[in-house]
């Protein structure tokens, strides 16, 4: 009988260690090893290797969340430290992601110096609007005061629906003259669009996109919003205000491509509109055009509010 006990006793222990063993444990020990020397790399000062350790190893956590969004999070440091800007945004996004669908990233053991890093790092390098549409873990206590600025008034960020719409024949993507009057008709418009309004149906898309915008939604909402955006966009070339709606709604997912496109189209952003004019010289630069994205920034910076994000650019794209 005291045998029997004795048995039970061993294994009762067992399982309880069982239980307080660390998650990490469920992760492969070849993908724990990488995490370990992408730290040490990271310590030392080579943030290329710890990138590239840390990336390996978050491929081996992803059936983990709390463990991904600890590597996620170290992955991001290092791509910062190694000046790797597209790819900390890139993981900027996944952190979003698994934060919004498992609380990877809030219920991870990231160090809280660690974590605190992290997040002064977004407030700096994510665009002020896309952060405040991110989940509030990852915006911290401090941060940037995403929530600070929300409060301000809109008069700091761009108001779609206060925009001319003066109609004006599409034009190629790159950065408009800083004259902006209404525009001459131009040989092959299309007649049949050229003045047209969106109807009541598109005006509620417009409407949804907007409030999409406005408020603190998700990286889907925010999907949702450029959908409804570009749809009315594309059925109205010749609509400014449809264009630069669509245009915003793409740059705050990062499709730089399309932000730069929907953004030059129809005369381009006003001298009066200086968030939109850097959201153009942004998406030009990074889509490649980096030449051509130094006009619409110079126009931009006397008007804009300066942040560690606008000073980044500016470097990058003007120069010291």
């Amino acid at each position: 009988m005291k045998r029997a006990d004795g048995i039970r006793s061993i294994l009762l222990a067992a399982v309880l260690a069982i239980a307080a063993a660390p998650r990490l444990t469920a992760v492969d020990l070849f993908y724990v090893d990488l995490l370990r020397d992408g730290t040490h790399a990271f310590d030392r000062g080579d943030y290329s290797v710890a990138a590239r350790h840390f990336r390996l190893a978050c491929f081996g956590m992803l059936d983990e969340p709390r463990e991904l969004g600890e590597c996620l999070a170290r992955l991001a440091l290092a791509q910062d430290k190694a000046g790797d800007m597209a790819g900390f945004r890139e993981t900027f996004g996944r952190l979003v992601e698994i934060e919004e669908r498992f609380q990877g990233y809030s219920q991870s053991t990231l160090p809280p110096e660690t974590r605190a890093l992290l997040e002064q790092r977004m407030a700096a390098l994510i665009p002020a609007a896309t952060l405040a549409a991110s989940p509030q873990a990852l915006r911290g206590s401090g941060g940037r005061k995403p929530e600070a600025q929300a409060t301000k008034p809109r008069s700091d960020k761009p108001q779609p629906i206060e925009r001319s719409t003066t109609p004006a024949p599409p034009a190629a993507p790159s950065p408009a003259p800083a004259s902006q009057g209404t525009q001459p008709p131009v040989a092959g418009a299309s007649p049949d669009r050229a003045g047209t309004a969106p109807g009541d149906a598109e005006r509620k898309k417009q409407e949804r996109a907007r409030k999409l915008l406005a408020e603190t939604g998700t990286a889907r909402e925010l999907r949702e919003a450029f959908q409804l955006a570009r749809e009315v966009a594309d059925a109205h070339p010749e609509s400014r205000e449809a264009q630069q709606l669509a245009g915003e709604a793409a740059y705050r997912i990062s499709r730089w491509s399309d932000a730069a496109d929907y953004l030059a189209r129809a005369g381009g952003p006003g001298d009066d509109q200086p968030e939109l004019l850097f959201y153009l010289a942004v998406s030009l630069f990074e889509s490649g055009n980096a030449q051509g994205a130094a006009a619409p920034l110079r126009r931009a910076l006397p008007n804009l509010q300066r942040t560690p994000y606008v000073d980044a650019y500016a470097k990058k794209i003007l120069g010291p």
